[in-house]
């Protein structure tokens, strides 16, 4: 056992003698023994005659300076955080003693004397003493600050770990997967660093390497699953009271495993509103499509999904007629818009009868020779047609030629009845050619007669173009191609003969075509596809020509509107008795037997989509072993399926909001900072 050479004379503690011996540095956790307390001294208080303290030999025994080993100082709280990282912590002490050691025969003499020297002579012993200088050191202020130091420790372990697990989360059990493997791989991780940390701060104990790595890679297991109780419950504080609340936790938590994509919630919200407040998910989407039919196949929840959307189909005509009103203006009744014009054309009588008033008679004998001309050349019912009008220019009952203009205007007349409906190409050119001959000498003979023909003439054309109106949305084999009805408009557009300013064409054209899909929508309301086979078509020529007779956003809006029928008469078919019958009842089946069954059969997928959707909300169902929570989540699934207006957007928005949140596992980088700060200070129990 070393002891401590007497003081010289005349020296204190804090004093060197004249002559003194080389200091001697005794690692405090040697076996060296202290001299003996002095009659009436204390470690705190210089003892009697030398002015010296018994602290401060103990602070030079370990080869510190007097003022700072045990105290709270910045340079022990680096310390102190430097030390807690893993396995470098434990090698920083030995690294800094092996320097000093080499470097200390070169640099101790240049040192005052005031400063810590390593004297000895060779390189172990000067590496043992500037070894116990640093773990002294660190020892010194644990004992005065335990529970800073141990803090300090953790916060060095904290970060020394967390870089290396972001950089490897799958090395540290952070992520997605199943906890127990999560479990295995991050004990594995946990075990390895521990053990080799403890290995170095031990010097290679065996036992204390082992307890090491069993610590390790018990903390290192439980960092997985105690990362998801804590994501849990970040969860729980910090998700708001929503639409969503209210649901049983099997329904949010199929809804959180399905909706969990921002985008997709987007491009569903996006879909829903264009369609209006009176979609549905189920409308939208053909996983939420499954959900609605499957929840309609259980007695117990069935009407509370099929009664909305009858209702709602109920009124599909009324909706559908108000957005045609907005967007192609009010439908009218064709037949009275014709009589209207026909009780107008009656009205433009009075203006014949005055241009009559100053009729002068008129040689029809050049028009009469000319008809008898083309008579003679003509064969069949063009001969018979012109032998006809030559007639009619006699006198009644002789062969003689009349003069009288009103003879002229009734055989013009006659020739107009005589066109309608003609088919044949020769009688018609015929007719026409007659009937313009016919037409000048009017004009010559009657004076503002031409006056009278344009009012007539334009009210006319407006009871055609009402009547072709209606056909330009057939999708017939007669159907008129885009061109073909914008030939129509511009030359309808023009006026005619002594008419002034733009004609009523288009317009009759228009009220034709909106009265035909009035007729479509109201024969066909309970069919929304009929309907929108007569509007739209199977192409885009209905789309085109809509837009050239109301605005392409007016047309627009007009074939959205009945697509938006269609699609919510689809629904309402599938969901209560469409095609879907069979599928829904499969789906039924697997709610009515969720306590049984292990699995979903695999030929399920072959229905397609909406058929893959019911099988999941099936797969999650048979986590629930009893009745009332499959009636429950079928229930809860259903409701949010049907929802409209105010409460389908609270759902949206609650459905975004949650996605946007993390998971019931914490996110990676609050998982690492879990499993670092368990891990540090787990450490601390061993050390």
């Amino acid at each position: 056992m070393a002891t401590l050479p007497p003081l010289p004379p005349g020296a204190t503690l804090d004093a060197a003698a004249a002559t003194p011996e080389p200091t001697q540095y005794v690692p405090i956790n040697s076996s060296a023994s202290l001299p003996a307390l002095p009659p009436g001294a204390t470690l705190d208080q210089p003892a009697q005659g030398n002015g010296s303290t018994y602290t401060s030999m103990a602070r030079l025994i370990t080869g510190q300076p007097a003022g700072d080993q045990g105290d709270l100082t910045t340079n022990n709280a680096v310390r102190s955080v430097a030390t807690g990282v893993p396995i470098v912590g434990g090698l920083l002490n030995r690294m800094d003693a092996a320097f000093n050691a080499t470097l200390a025969p070169a640099v101790d003499p240049l040192l005052p004397d005031s400063f810590q020297k390593l004297p000895e002579d060779s390189w172990s012993d000067r590496y043992q003493h500037a070894l116990n200088i640093q773990n002294g050191q660190d020892q010194a202020f644990h004992q005065e600050h335990p529970y800073v130091d141990t803090v300090l420790n953790v916060v060095g372990g904290v970060a020394g770990t967390v870089p290396a697990m972001m950089a490897a989360p799958g090395l540290f059990g952070i992520g997605s997967g199943p906890v127990l493997g999560r479990m295995a791989v991050s004990g594995g991780t946990g075990a390895a660093i521990s053990g080799t940390d403890a290995a170095i701060r031990s010097d290679g104990d065996l036992k204390q390497t082992a307890e090491g790595a069993g610590l390790g890679l018990a903390l290192g297991a439980a960092g997985p699953p105690i990362g998801k109780a804590i994501g849990a419950g970040i969860r729980y504080l910090t998700t708001p009271t929503d639409a969503l609340s209210d649901l049983g936790a099997p329904a949010r938590n199929y809804i959180a495993q399905e909706l969990s994509d921002p985008t997709k919630l987007g491009a569903l919200q996006s879909d829903l509103t264009r369609l209006g407040p009176e979609a549905t998910l189920a409308d939208v989407s053909p996983e939420w499509m499954g959900v609605a039919r499957g929840a309609a196949s259980r007695p117990g929840t069935r009407d509370a999904i099929v009664q909305p959307l009858l209702d709602r189909q109920a009124g599909a005509n009324a909706r559908l007629a108000s957005d045609l009103d907005a967007s192609l203006g009010p439908a009218i009744v064709p037949s009275q818009i014709d009589q209207a014009l026909q009780a107008s054309q009656q009205q433009i009588t009075p203006l014949y009868r005055n241009a009559f008033a100053n009729a002068l008679p008129y040689d029809t004998q050049p028009i009469a020779d000319a008809i008898a001309q083309d008579a003679n050349q003509l064969r069949g019912p063009a001969q018979a047609a012109m032998a006809r009008v030559r007639g009619m220019l006699n006198v009644s009952g002789t062969d003689q030629l009349s003069s009288d203009p009103r003879v002229m205007f009734e055989t013009r007349q006659a020739i107009d009845g005589m066109l309608t409906g003609e088919t044949d190409p020769k009688v018609i050119r015929a007719l026409s050619e007659a009937r313009q001959m016919v037409d000048d000498g009017l004009t010559q003979a009657v004076p503002g007669i031409k006056d009278a023909d344009a009012a007539y003439s334009e009210l006319a054309r407006q009871r055609e173009a009402l009547a072709q109106g209606r056909p330009i949305l057939n999708n017939q084999a007669t159907a008129l191609r885009p061109q073909e009805v914008q030939d129509m408009l511009q030359q309808g557009a023009l006026p005619q003969g002594q008419q002034i300013g733009p004609s009523g064409v288009p317009t009759r054209m228009q009220q034709g075509v909106r009265a035909e899909i009035d007729r479509a929508a109201g024969t066909n309301a309970v069919d929304t596809t009929a309907i929108r086979n007569i509007v739209r078509g199977d192409g885009d020529w209905n789309r085109t020509k809509l837009g050239m007779l109301f605005g392409q956003d007016n047309a627009d809006q007009a074939l959205n509107a009945v697509d938006r029928e269609t699609t919510f008469g689809q629904t309402a078919n599938r969901v209560t008795a469409g095609s879907d019958t069979a599928m829904g009842q499969r789906f039924g089946d697997f709610l009515d037997n969720i306590s049984t069954p292990t699995e979903i059969p695999g030929d399920l997928t072959a229905m397609g989509v909406t058929m893959r959707s019911a099988k999941k909300v099936a797969d999650a169902l048979l986590e629930q072993r009893s009745e009332g929570q499959a009636a429950q989540f079928a229930n809860d699934l259903g409701r949010v399926s049907i929802a409209t207006g105010t409460p389908r957007d609270q759902l949206v928005q609650a459905l975004i909001a949650r996605a946007l949140q993390p998971g019931s596992t914490a996110n990676p980088g609050t998982q690492a900072l879990i499993n670092a700060v368990l891990q540090s200070a787990g450490k601390q129990a061993l050390r």
